[in-house]
């Protein structure tokens, strides 16, 4: 499953589509107030541990699978 085409097909758009979701959710939580903002949060942990864990296999796939 870890292959190079997975890598190419599934985890590169997967993290960059990842990357832009955050940044458009820092945006939003700069521009609500205080206490609207827990969702956002929970949000926000969200895709941060999607964007480690495809970090991770990207490093994974890189460097071990050939």
């Amino acid at each position: 499953m870890l292959t190079a085409d997975f890598s190419r097909f599934v985890l590169i758009p997967l993290f960059v589509l990842n990357m832009g979701a955050m940044v458009i959710t820092l945006y939003l939580k700069k521009k609500i107030r205080p206490e609207f903002s827990g969702n956002l949060n929970k949000l926000f942990f969200v895709e941060n541990i999607i964007g480690l864990v495809c970090a991770i296999a990207l490093g994974y796939i890189a460097f071990f699978v050939n």
